[in-house]
């Protein structure tokens, strides 16, 4: 009854029509959910991907690396893997929704209400993955996060194939975003450096990218891309926007599959700045909101960034140095921000800090209307 009720009250809020905001810097820095509520093995980066349920409030996320130990009489011992999909509920409460091996990233389908996840190794040699302990699949994944039930879309062993399920094949799929309007899928692929278009039936193409390392804009093949990460599609201009995280950049990519550059450039650095003059280090993070400002978790920074329609880049919150320090602007520090995710209902970002497992809020500055 909770939950309806929840529902229902989210639903009515979301009818009003959202007016189109400015986002002015810092933004303040709390942390939500304990890290201990998670597994945590050896201390590695487990937590990868985030999304919010804009009905619950729910977010869910992926949590890598949750290896048992074990043994018996007659085969001896054995390592399982217990990877899942966890739901964070809005008393901050951590649960198991579904298993799956090396989850990346998901996206909510506010339609059907299940998630769309990325799962595979993204550790590439020699431009294919290379495997996670476990059976692992390289594709998209669908589940229903009130039944926990799970279905392959696309995708199966490490492959490059296009064309229709279940040929279909991906080689480290590690961002996921989606386009309400038509249903269409946007998959980006660490080792291939490209990103695909899957069809709701789960039917692929290569939307922009050649396969090959590089930093070019154009139309979809003559465009090169370097390990991209993150990808966000944004309804106010219906295009898409990827972490070109190698390449130190953030790109937009057209539904043509036009590439240009929307700011960085390919020498990390740290600055503030517009378009090409602005620096990043290893963003893999990225999202947007109703104003088209794209947001980015800039890893190697340890910072969070906000880039305007016009391209001017301000750091939200953190100032380059490591930690995990709970404050406004400048003074809050993460540990290497991986994920990102922008809830239009608190005014607010959730961040994946990869290195120290928690998932962070920040809430950004009063806005202003244009």
């Amino acid at each position: 009854m909770l939950r309806t009720l929840i529902r229902l009250a989210a639903a009515a809020t979301l009818a009003v029509p959202l007016l189109a905001i400015t986002v002015s810097r810092p933004g303040t820095v709390t942390t939500i959910v304990d890290a201990k509520l998670f597994t945590a093995p050896s201390g590695e980066q487990h937590l990868h991907g985030i999304v919010r349920d804009p009905i619950t409030g729910d977010m869910y996320v992926g949590d890598w690396n949750a290896l048992r130990v074990g043994g018996t009489p007659w085969f001896g011992p054995y390592v399982e893997n217990q990877d899942s999909l966890r739901r964070i509920n809005q008393l901050q409460e951590v649960s198991i929704v579904s298993y799956a091996v090396a989850p990346n990233a998901m996206t909510y389908d506010t339609a059907q209400h299940r998630l769309y996840v990325v799962v595979g190794s993204t550790s590439c040699s020699s431009g294919a993955a290379e495997p996670a302990a476990g059976p692992t699949l390289h594709g998209i994944l669908v589940l229903d996060p009130a039944t926990g039930a799970m279905h392959t879309l696309a995708g199966g062993n490490a492959g490059t194939t296009s064309g229709e399920q279940p040929q279909v094949r991906f080689s480290g799929p590690i961002g996921i975003a989606s386009d309400p309007a038509s249903g269409a899928l946007f998959v980006s692929e660490a080792c291939m450096n490209r990103i695909r278009e899957v069809d709701p039936t789960g039917n692929a193409v290569t939307l922009a990218g050649t396969g090959t390392k590089g930093f070019a804009d154009g139309a979809r093949v003559a465009a090169t891309f370097d390990d991209p990460h993150g990808v966000a599609y944004c309804e106010r201009d219906r295009r898409l926007y990827v972490a070109d995280t190698g390449n130190n950049a953030i790109r937009a990519v057209a539904l043509d599959g036009t590439v240009t550059t929307l700011a960085g450039q390919t020498k990390a650095g740290f600055t503030d700045a517009t378009g090409a003059s602005a620096q990043f280090d290893r963003p893999t993070g990225v999202a947007c909101d109703d104003a088209g400002n794209v947001y980015v978790a800039d890893s190697g920074n340890n910072a969070v960034r906000m880039i305007a329609p016009d391209g001017v880049v301000t750091t939200i919150a953190g100032n380059g140095s490591s930690g995990n320090v709970d404050a406004t602007g400048a003074d809050a520090r993460f540990a290497t921000p991986g994920d990102i995710t922008y809830d239009p209902v608190a005014h607010a970002l959730y961040v994946i800090d990869w290195s120290t497992n928690n998932v962070r809020k920040v809430t950004l500055a009063a806005a202003t209307l244009p």
